[in-house]
């Protein structure tokens, strides 16, 4: 089966968190599509299903030998969207081929199933690969497989396909979320001492926290980021049948409640500690209370040292000759540093070129994913263990 005849059938399947697949859910499909190619077609290696939500699994791939080389992707998507021109379950026009997951990731598991197929026919042993579920949703996948494998296998290099244009990336800015809840006091607003307001404590405490993060700068990773995700603001009065805040509709009352969900991407010398004690340092100048926190996530960035990863960049340089590495600064979190977290394993991340994943039209570069896969294929032939 030709890669493209691969992918266009991974495509075909919906993995998003609306999929239904029989017998579970998200990306179950394609974890036994996989499953079952590979147990057709990639004889030498075994494959391990690990649960981690009720209907969703991760498969880690493996031969006899233990896990040197570890190749990862991930199977779910984002979901599939509106307005699209061409079919969002996989069409080739002339160089590109379209198709939710097409760029992200799934042109990235045909790539390393065609690297495994070369391990088998040149000998080459110790290589892995984890096909993990929910990295566009909540890193449950992720979080299993580490939780469950930090004492199976010990790899001496991952390496991660997601889009890069074509680039490589080494290391990435953690991720810390917040989710809090303030209370303030109603009063009158020709009157603003007559209450407290919950707005302001908002206010003061995102002055805050931004004048805690100015304070750093990493060399490679660069600055820390904020955003206010999202805001609900007013005059309390009761919660819906959705569980969301309702208010009241008049503009003269001072606002007594603020929910908010907080985004910050982390480098070295920023944590959730230091996000936590400069907000609040804020929101306690004007009275306002915190009435709950919770960290929905905390991930800490990562930075990979280039002396492991030189031979990855020789191949990058010989099949696509192009600048080598992303700047960190412009891209998000990555599951992968939950690995190099783990195991201190050097990790590098490395997709074809395309656009407009995540939105419609999603499309890969053909001669951009024929040249990952050659890539990757050359990474298997030059790995040393």
């Amino acid at each position: 089966m030709g890669s493209l005849d691969l992918l266009k059938q991974l495509v075909e399947i919906p993995s998003d968190k609306d999929a239904s697949p029989p017998g579970g859910r998200f990306e179950y499909g394609v974890a036994g599509f996989l499953r079952d190619y590979i147990q057709k077609n990639l004889r030498d290696f075994k494959v391990e299903e690990q649960k981690f939500e009720d209907g969703r699994v991760n498969l880690f791939v493996s031969d006899s030998a233990p896990t040197s080389l570890l190749f990862l992707c991930h199977i779910d998507t984002t979901e599939e969207g509106n307005n699209w021109t061409f079919s969002s379950r996989g069409e080739q026009q002339g160089l590109r081929f379209y198709g939710r997951g097409s760029l992200d990731a799934k042109c990235g598991l045909v790539a390393i199933l065609s690297a495994m197929e070369h391990a088998t026919k040149i000998g080459k042993t110790g290589i892995s690969a984890l096909f993990y579920g929910d990295e566009e949703y909540n890193s449950a996948g992720m979080k299993k497989f580490v939780q469950e494998f930090q004492s199976r296998i010990n790899p001496k290099l991952a390496l991660c396909l997601e889009p890069t244009g074509g680039l490589l990336r080494r290391g990435g800015r953690g991720i810390t979320e917040l989710h809090y809840i303030l209370r303030g006091k109603t009063g009158h607003a020709a009157r603003p001492k007559s209450g407290i307001s919950a707005f302001e404590g908002l206010n003061q405490g995102i002055q805050s926290l931004k004048e805690y993060l100015s304070g750093v700068n990493d060399p490679y990773l660069g600055h820390p980021s904020l955003n206010v995700a999202r805001v609900y603001c007013g005059a309390f009065q009761r919660r819906n049948s959705e569980n969301f805040p309702e208010f009241g509709s008049t503009g003269n009352i001072i606002p007594d409640y603020c929910e908010l969900i907080l985004d910050v991407r982390t480098v070295p010398g920023i944590d959730s500690q230091g996000i936590k004690e400069a907000f609040h340092d804020g929101t306690r100048k004007t009275g306002v209370v915190i009435e709950s926190i919770e960290v929905t996530k905390d991930l800490a960035s990562f930075i990979s040292p280039v002396e492991p990863l030189k031979f990855v960049e020789d191949i990058k340089l010989e099949i696509m000759g192009e600048p080598l590495y992303q700047n960190p600064e412009e891209y998000g979190y990555s599951d992968v540093q939950m690995l190099a977290d783990c195991w201190g394993v050097p990790t590098i991340i490395w997709g074809a070129k395309g656009e407009n994943y995540h939105g419609s039209d999603e499309y890969v570069d053909v001669n951009s994913f024929e040249k990952l896969e050659n890539g990757l294929k050359k990474v298997v032939e030059r790995w040393e263990g």
